[in-house]
């Protein structure tokens, strides 16, 4: 009986303990063990606002002057505000073998009719009143290595206007017109006769200065959506074939001057790459800190910025090496600045951490990243806007 209940006391007090225990490790984490750690040693978030902070800042705009438009997935045509737009198209002559047997055997197949097609996927400003010319191209060129002096020459060497029975009305999803059966059937005998002129295409260019349209470049897909030539095929007698011919070459040329940034304000604008410098010294901020997250937040002034149907909704950052000789990083990669509302807003943190880590602070470039197929112009406040809020401001979440 002794026994017994000095068993059973042994287990009252064990359960007691360990209830405790329980207890006590239930309890907030801090409580236990935590004040025995210096101050000094333990992990703290801290944060830095560039605008609490009263940190200088400076964004400026410049001009960059590279850009290789044959990669553009989209092809711009017309005139909108400060930009215009020109396109080249050559089509790839490549007929079925059941029709050019027929035409080399000089028989009575003959082509009866030809039009071109273009299917618009974007538009800015007026599309009411949109119209353009067509012309010959009797030079050569290629998307990849036109130049300068490729397009002087170019428009030097071009014929007249042989746009014919042009076909558009607002909302309509087709572009439709003619440049004349002869000019098409010359293309047609040149693909297997080389006696007759080279096929270097037609350039389309803007008679209308209020709005601008996008259709499908060759970079893109579906393939259904190219401008197409149609072509039509009669054999006295016998059929009619219609002959589908996608382009083999295309590009756009843009133009324009930039538009005088604003007092408290700087613009971004695609087609003729209008891009951004933006710096914060950040020379007060901690060093050997580990940044957990860097946003940046820029602030738009819609009121002065202009878009198309497809909005620009990002805006690429990038690391500058060096500012001077317009040299960056681009093996650091480019963090996306997303719009949302009137902010663009994005996470930087691995740029302000190479900072911070002792690369040097040359700043960010900042480019619409749809610049080579919009001729859109975003408006972003800069340091010196009267409202502080509405500055450019960047808050880094760090731990010492």
């Amino acid at each position: 009986m002794e026994k017994f209940l000095k068993i059973k006391s042994f287990l009252f007090i064990y359960f007691v303990f360990v209830a405790g225990f329980l207890v006590s490790c239930s309890d907030d984490p801090n409580s236990v063990g935590v004040d025995t750690i210096p101050k000094g040693d333990q992990l703290q978030t801290n944060v830095y606002n560039t605008l609490t902070e009263k940190v200088d800042q400076s964004i400026i705009t410049f001009q960059e002057d590279s850009l290789y438009w044959g990669s553009s997935d989209r092809l711009l045509l017309g005139e909108y505000k400060n930009i215009s737009s020109e396109v080249l198209i050559s089509f790839q002559m490549s007929l079925p073998d059941s029709i050019l047997i027929l035409l080399q055997e000089n028989d009575s197949t003959q082509l009866l009719n030809s039009w071109i097609e273009l299917y618009p996927n974007y538009w800015i400003g007026d599309s009411t009143n949109f119209n353009f010319t067509a012309h010959q191209i009797n030079t050569s060129w290629n998307s990849v290595q036109i130049d300068e002096d490729t397009i002087a020459n170019i428009r030097a060497g071009l014929g007249p206007n042989i746009l014919q029975n042009y076909q558009y009305n607002a909302g309509d999803t087709v572009i439709k017109f003619d440049i004349g059966n002869e000019i098409v059937n010359n293309w047609v005998k040149r693909s297997y006769d080389t006696s007759y002129p080279d096929d270097y295409g037609i350039m389309l260019k803007p008679s209308f200065n209020s709005g601008m349209v996008g259709f499908q470049a060759l970079t893109s897909i579906p393939t259904s959506k190219y401008p197409t030539l149609f072509l039509v095929f009669e054999k006295l007698d016998d059929f009619i074939d219609t002959v589908e011919i996608s382009p083999g070459l295309d590009i756009h040329l843009t133009s324009g001057d930039r538009l005088l940034d604003g007092p408290n304000s700087i613009y971004l604008q695609g087609s003729i790459s209008v891009r951004g410098r933006l710096f914060f010294n950040l020379e007060t901020l901690p060093q050997n800190v580990l940044v957990n997250s860097a946003s940046l937040e820029l602030f738009v002034d819609d009121l002065n910025s202009f878009q198309g149907s497809i909005k620009s909704d990002t805006i690429a950052a990038s690391f500058y090496h060096n500012f001077a000789s317009d040299s960056i990083r681009y093996d650091y990669g480019k963090y996306p600045i997303l719009r949302s509302g009137d902010i663009y807003s994005g996470d930087i943190r691995q740029f302000v951490q190479r900072w911070i880590d002792g690369e040097s602070n040359e700043g960010l470039e900042l480019k619409l990243s749809d610049e080579n197929r919009s001729p859109a112009a975003v408006s972003i406040y800069t340091g010196e806007h009267p409202i502080e809020s509405l500055r450019p401001r960047l808050t880094i979440y760090y731990t010492k």
